[in-house]
Order: structure tokens, then C-alpha cells, then sequence
């Protein structure tokens, strides 16, 4: 094995490591990867997803891409649920280290800048907080989206030409985000006519099928939530208060410290260099990516951790490029013998603005994770299946995987009106009037509630002010409270 090679492998660890000490700090995982947890599990042992859904909204239909969920499925036949849904993710997202390793000799022809550029890959912070610990496709769907585009990058050999066509047949059906793959090849297409640069006709041959193939999967998919939903259906049917929560604390800085202030200094000034001063046709390719995931956050199309992961992959890529430019002009100075020097000083700085902003990132995130979850088996154990469990709208997922009904969760796909009944939890959440709760719990056939850590912080409240003797039992008191709704509006 060559040196560089045993170094990436060093780097695979070290980033692997690192997500591993996050994750299995916590049994538990994040509120939304419960969802995907009880499709893997359900698949394993029925050979189907769960597609109508009694328990999510009082019974609803789910419309998701399954091949995830087939794929760690498919380990959970025999491998412990600990490997499949703590290690198995995270080595699917380190696993981004080699991909970025190619990508960056691909455009530096540098091992050193390249091995660089897969360490400072492996410690972007919004990309390790929100999948250290979370079952998401993105986990998958990232480092293959960005293994596609190294696969356009060497169109000119015909193995490449497969690999990606192959791919584009499974990706589509990893995660709805291989969208961000074909508005970047769309972009990318209109710089290389901008500029005026050669184009083979395999590679515009092959983006366009990938465009076409990918639309029409996406439509045929769709086709009756695009139908119920019309243009909302591009912000997944999210109610405007979600949206806005999603995007109310997002900032310049705040960006910067998502992905990293290195990673962002390095590729404004490849953009700009290769905008204004010189041609080339990879990194008009990574432009592309740039600009498409920079509108489709700009518009709220994604979360916001989302578009920064893409970003933050994409500007490490040109920082390789910006690095190689600056290690030469070294090279041509008289401080060429300090070359060395600033190399390793470019690795501490990456530390202290990318690694200790992933480490603090991921640690306030680990803090939302559910601490206990006796409260969610107590209602499993002791309630009846047709009993409606009010808990909060992140909390959905978390009491379906229990098997209890819930009023709302995350999923708002061919929900109608969803708003509705988000404001209806937060007024049972916030309300002071008994009259007002017990009508709401009524009309929701609301039977038991849980009032959690979770609640508590989301509401900035203590306790539920409604609550007395007489109409609420207390059942459970240990890592939540469970109330037990014993009244309707006419016995008030």
C-alpha cells in the first residue's frame, strides 16, 4: 500500500472515531431518525415499508424513497440494532473522505493537498452534528452524489460513463436530494456555454438522460402529492411556522461556522478567480453545485443543514484548488524551504475553525437527543393501540415507533392542512384554559398526554396549567409526565 493511501485510511479512522464518540454517547437517537428506524425494522422483518400508516395523523399514506431503508433493512436481518443504526450510517457519511480524496487529485494531481482536503471533508459541522446520530439517507446520498460527479469529471473514459449511468438508476431512489445533482449539472452546463468551452458529446449525452431519467422518476412518484399539494409539494407541504423556525436563526456567520471558515475563504476565491480570470471546466462543474445548492437554500427548499453540507463539500473542493495555487507560489519565494511550515499551519487552522466548530456542534445537537424513553414504552405497555398520545410534533415519530397514535409529526406529505393542527398542539401546550384543552383533546380523541424534557424547553414552560384532579390523571412521573384526559366539554 502507498503512503498516501495509508494516511487516508488513518484519516477514515479518525473521522469514523470521531462520529462513534457522538453517537454511543446516547442509546437514543434524534426525534426524526425514529422514523426511518421503524421502516428499516418493519422491512426486516415484513419485507415492506410501512406506506398507510394508521398511527401517523390518525392514519395517512407515506411517500418516501425506500432504498435506505432496504439497504440497512437488509443488515438488520442479522446484525444488532446498534450496528445498523449507530455505526452503519456513519460509516456510510466518513466513507465522503475517499470520494473527496479523488475529487481533490482529480484537480490538484497533489496527494498531499488532496489528503488535506479529505481530512477537512470529514469535519464539516453541519454534516457531522445532523448525521452522527440520525438514520438519514443523506448519509448515503452524499457521498454518492458527490461520487457521480467525480464520474463526470472523467467522462472521457468510458467506465466512468457506466458507473454513472448505473447510478443514476439507484440514487433517485436513496433520497429526493439527487435534485441537487441535476440543478448543479444544469448550472454547470450554462457556465461551460457562458464561457464558450468545449464540451464532449458523451458528457451533455449523459447529464441530459440524468436530468430526463430523474425527472420522470420524481413525477411518476409524486405525481398524486404534486396533484393534492400543487406547488407547495416543493417545500415537502411544511407548514410556513416550520419553515420559518427552520430559517429564523440562520446568519452569516452562522453559515460560516457551519461549514467552516477555511473551506469558505478558499472557495469564494476559486469562484471568483475562475469566474473573471481563468477557465476550467472542473471547477465551472463545482460552481454549478455551488450556485444550484446557494438558490435552493436561498429559496427554503432544504434545510438549511442540508444546502451547508452540499456547500461545505463543494468550497473544500476549490480550498484544494486555492491551496495548490498557494503552496506554489511558495514554492517560487524565498520562504519555499518553510513550505513545510505552512502546510501544517494551514492543518491548525482547519482544527480550530473546522474540527472544535464540529465538536461544539455536535454536542448541542447530542443535547436534544431524547435522554429517556420509559415514558413512550410505558404507553406501549399499558395503553390500548386506538388511543391517541399527545406529545410534540418532533416527538411524533418517537410515539408511532411505540406504537401509539400521534395528533402530528414531521411528515407533512399528504397531510392536508397540518397547520392546523400544529397550532392546536401548541395551544395544548400553552393554553391556561381547562375549557380550551379538553375541547381540542376531544376533537383530537386525544386520550393521554406527555409532557417531556422536550416539551418543557420547546414551550419555555413547567408544567401544564390546565392540568387538576379532576379531569387529568396523573399515570407516569419518572423521565416524563403522562396525564390521562378524563373529561369532555360537557362535563366541565
Amino acid at each position: 500500500m502507498k503512503r498516501p493511501e495509508r494516511w487516508l485510511i488513518v484519516i477514515f479512522i479518525i473521522v469514523l472515531g470521531f462520529r462513534l464518540f457522538f453517537a454511543f454517547q446516547n442509546m437514543n437517537y434524534d426525534y426524526t431518525a425514529y422514523f426511518d428506524i421503524r421502516q428499516i425494522e418493519h422491512i426486516s422483518s415484513n419485507g415492506l415499508p410501512v406506506i398507510n400508516d394508521e398511527l401517523s395523523y390518525g392514519g395517512r399514506t407515506h411517500i418516501f424513497m425506500p432504498v435506505f431503508h432496504y439497504v440497512l433493512g437488509a443488515f438488520d436481518l442479522f446484525l444488532p440494532g446498534a450496528i445498523v443504526f449507530k455505526i452503519l450510517p456513519n460509516l456510510f457519511a466518513a466513507s465522503l473522505v475517499f470520494i473527496v480524496y479523488l475529487m481533490a487529485k482529480k484537480l490538484t494531481h497533489n496527494d498531499e493537498v488532496s489528503l488535506f482536503a479529505a481530512f477537512v471533508s470529514g469535519f464539516i459541522p453541519a454534516f457531522v452534528a445532523q448525521t452522527v446520530n440520525s438514520v438519514t439517507a443523506y448519509s448515503l446520498a452524499i457521498p454518492l452524489i458527490f461520487l457521480m460527479i467525480y464520474f463526470i469529471m472523467n467522462m472521457s473514459e468510458m467506465r466512468y460513463v457506466k458507473y454513472f449511468a448505473l447510478l443514476i438508476f439507484i440514487v433517485p431512489f436513496i433520497h429526493i436530494g439527487t435534485l441537487l445533482l441535476i440543478i448543479g449539472l444544469l448550472f454547470y452546463l450554462v457556465l461551460i456555454r457562458i464561457e464558450r468551452l468545449k464540451q464532449k458529446r458523451v458528457e451533455l449525452e449523459v447529464i441530459l438522460f440524468g436530468t430526463f431519467l430523474v425527472t420522470w422518476i420524481y413525477f411518476l412518484i409524486f405525481k398524486n402529492a404534486f396533484l393534492r399539494h400543487g406547488l407547495s409539494i416543493i417545500w415537502q407541504n411544511a407548514p410556513e411556522a416550520v419553515l420559518s423556525f427552520h430559517f429564523m436563526d440562520i446568519s452569516i456567520p452562522g453559515a460560516v461556522f457551519s461549514m467552516g471558515l477555511i473551506p469558505v475563504i478558499g472557495g469564494i476565491y476559486i469562484i471568483y478567480r475562475y469566474l473573471f480570470k481563468e477557465t476550467d471546466k472542473n471547477i465551472y462543474l463545482l460552481i454549478g453545485f455551488a450556485v444550484s445548492a446557494g438558490l435552493i437554500l436561498w429559496a427554503k427548499l432544504i434545510e438549511p443543514w442540508i444546502g451547508f453540507a452540499f456547500l461545505g463539500i463543494i468550497l473544500i473542493l476549490l480550498l484544494a484548488r486555492a491551496f495548490k495555487l498557494l503552496l506554489n507560489y511558495v514554492n517560487k519565494t524565498k520562504f519555499a524551504r518553510h513550505r513545510q511550515v505552512v502546510f501544517w499551519g494551514m492543518v491548525v487552522l482547519v482544527v480550530i475553525t473546522s474540527v472544535i466548530p464540529t465538536y461544539m456542534y455536535t454536542a448541542a445537537v447530542m443535547d436534544d437527543v431524547p435522554k429517556e424513553t420509559g415514558a413512550f414504552e410505558w404507553l406501549r405497555e399499558n395503553t390500548s393501540e386506538d388511543e391517541v398520545v399527545l406529545a410534540t410534533v418532533d416527538e411524533g415519530h418517537l410515539l408511532a415507533y411505540f406504537g401509539k397514535k400521534n395528533v402530528a409529526d414531521m411528515n407533512f406529505m399528504m397531510i392536508d392542512n397540518p397547520a392546523q393542527r400544529l397550532d392546536a398542539i401548541n395551544r395544548l401546550y400553552l393554553t391556561s384554559y381547562k375549557t380550551e384543552a379538553v375541547s381540542l383533546l376531544n376533537e383530537y380523541d386525544v386520550t393521554y398526554i406527555v409532557f417531556s424534557d422536550k416539551a418543557k424547553r420547546e414551550y419555555s414552560i413547567d408544567s401544564l396549567r390546565y392540568v387538576d384532579e379532576e379531569c387529568f390523571e396523573l399515570v407516569y412521573d419518572e423521565d416524563a409526565k403522562v396525564y390521562k384526559s378524563l373529561c369532555r366539554v360537557e362535563e366541565i
